[in-house]
């Protein structure tokens, strides 16, 4: 009732409670890690769910059944695939010491042919008898470098080892063609070597080691 109106209104809309703060223009960013999960729940978790909660929600009886079914294969899928995963990583590492390298590695000669025997009898105490008769045929070729009967070739085939051999020694020859066949037939055949596969080889190589020349 006193004084100029328009005064009046300027002077309530400048009280606080009409003030307005400016729009912000700050935009929530959602970070690499919950952009990756809402992708993983659009794309793979909700699709693959999808249908068996339909089921669910829709069917009573052998339908609810069915349901529950999908539910436990898919939980026994996730909890072999973990099973694998944890076996995968969890399995010890073997000891280089009972494990022999391929004959024609170069590691061969870095052991004595006395050392090779030795493994060979760990490897077949462990019934591990292919890694044994490996062992025995090592040690065999390390014997023939030692001797300067055949010097050790990381390149050379058992079938040219045989032959080296039978030119260097026509006693030698037989017994460790016999050793090189049992090693080739363990290493390369489908069936497992035996006790008899390693005792054959270790004969043959028990009458190899004396023919060779000095």
């Amino acid at each position: 009732p006193h004084g100029d109106p328009s005064r009046v209104v300027r002077t309530i809309l400048a009280e606080p409670g009409y003030h307005l703060g400016a729009p912000s223009t700050a935009v929530a960013h959602q970070t690499i890690l919950e952009l990756a999960w809402t992708w993983l729940v659009d794309h793979v978790l909700r699709p693959l769910w999808h249908p068996i909660v339909k089921v669910l929600e829709a069917s009573q009886g052998v339908g609810t059944a069915i349901g529950f079914l999908l539910i436990a294969l898919a939980l026994a899928a996730f909890a072999f695939i973990a099973f694998r995963l944890v076996v995968a990583f969890a399995r010890p590492a073997r000891s280089q010491a009972s494990v022999a390298p391929s004959p024609g590695s170069s590691l061969v000669t870095a052991r004595s042919s006395i050392a090779w025997r030795e493994f060979a009898r760990q490897a077949a105490a462990r019934g591990d008898y292919g890694n044994a008769i490996a062992c025995l045929f090592a040690a065999a070729l390390v014997a023939l470098d030692e001797r300067a009967v055949v010097v050790f070739d990381a390149a050379r085939t058992p079938g040219e080892y045989r032959r080296s051999v039978r030119r260097a020694s026509v006693e030698a020859a037989p017994p460790f063609d016999e050793l090189a066949e049992r090693f080739v037939r363990a290493a390369y055949a489908a069936d497992e070597p035996t006790a008899s596969d390693f005792h054959a080889a270790e004969r043959a190589f028990a009458a190899f080691e004396p023919a060779m020349p000095r």
